[in-house]
C-alpha cells in the first residue's frame, strides 16, 4: 500500500496481523441511511490545517445496502496535490459483505478505477478485479485479477459499516477481530483491537467512543502504519474520528457533526 497524502486511504484504512483471534459478536444493529460530513486535517511541523473534506453517504433497500464515500482536497491542497476519490460498496444487509465496490480515483495527474466483483462459495470467497489506469493524460491500460481468500472478506469501505455492527460492550479491551481486504489487484489481511471506551472532545461536542487500533499485513508483512478509529457508543455508532501516520506528518478525519446529528 503506497504511503502518501491519499485521501481514501485515510477514511478507509482498517486493521493489521492476526493475533489471538476472537470470535466477532455482532449486535443487533440496522443501519440507517445517513449522510455523515468529516473534515480531513494535515499536521506536519507548524503546519496544522484542515486539508479536505470526506461525505460518507449510505442508502438501503430490503436486501442491500449501498454505502458511498466522496472526498476532495480543499483548494489550498488542490495546489499541491489535487485529490478526488470516490469509493462504493453495495452489501448484503446481514453480515454487511460486498458483492460489488468500485474505487475511482484522481489524484494529481494519476487517474484509477477499479472494481472487484465477490462471489462465495460457502467460506471461500473469489474476488474478480478489473482495473483502468491512466497518467498525465496518456492512454488507459486496463487490467485483470482473479482474487483468493477464505474466511470474512470485505473491502476497504464495507469494513467500517461491519465494524459498526459489532457488540463492542461484550467485549473486553485488547480483543482483536481478523478478515481479509480486497484492494485492486491484492488480498490484505487485516485485525482490528478494541482497546475500551474513550470520552473524546471534537470542537464544542464531548463523544463518548470505542476506540479501535488497525494496520493492515500482506504476506505476513505489515503494510502500513497502525491507525486508530473512534465510534461512538449511542445507537448511531457513527465513526466520529479517525487518526493515522504518513512519512511527513500526521492526518486526522473527524466528524463535523453533532452527537444528535442523526
Amino acid at each position: 500500500m503506497k504511503k502518501r497524502i491519499n485521501i481514501y486511504g485515510i477514511v478507509a484504512a482498517v486493521m493489521l496481523l492476526a493475533g489471538a483471534l476472537m470470535p466477532a459478536r455482532v449486535a443487533a444493529l440496522d443501519l440507517p441511511d445517513e449522510d455523515l460530513n468529516y473534515m480531513i486535517m494535515y499536521k506536519w511541523g507548524l503546519v496544522n490545517k484542515d486539508a479536505a473534506s470526506a461525505v460518507l453517504s449510505l442508502r438501503s433497500d430490503g436486501n442491500h445496502y449501498y454505502a458511498k464515500l466522496s472526498a476532495r482536497t480543499l483548494p489550498w491542497a488542490d495546489k499541491i496535490f489535487m485529490v478526488r476519490d470516490t469509493l462504493k460498496s453495495t452489501m448484503l444487509r446481514e453480515g454487511c459483505l460486498p458483492e460489488l465496490y468500485t474505487k475511482i480515483s484522481h489524484e494529481g495527474s494519476r487517474y484509477g478505477r477499479d472494481v472487484v466483483r465477490y462471489e462465495r462459495n460457502g467460506d471461500e470467497v473469489t474476488g474478480y478485479a478489473e482495473r483502468w489506469k491512466s497518467k498525465n493524460g496518456g492512454p488507459v491500460t486496463t487490467s485483470e485479477t482473479v482474487l483468493h481468500a477464505t474466511g470474512r472478506t470485505v473491502d476497504m469501505l464495507s469494513v467500517f459499516y461491519y465494524l459498526r455492527t459489532l457488540d463492542f460492550e461484550s467485549m473486553r479491551p485488547g480483543e482483536v477481530v481478523s478478515m481479509n481486504v480486497f484492494s485492486g489487484k491484492s488480498v490484505e489481511q487485516l485485525t482490528v483491537r478494541y482497546d475500551g471506551i474513550e470520552d473524546i472532545k471534537l470542537g464544542k461536542y464531548r463523544w463518548r467512543t470505542f476506540h479501535l487500533s488497525f494496520t493492515f499485513t500482506q504476506n505476513g508483512k505489515v503494510s502500513s502504519d497502525a491507525m486508530d478509529t473512534w465510534i461512538s457508543t449511542d445507537a448511531t455508532r457513527i465513526p466520529v474520528q479517525l487518526e493515522g501516520q504518513l512519512p511527513l506528518g500526521k492526518v486526522r478525519a473527524y466528524f463535523t457533526g453533532s452527537p444528535s446529528a442523526i
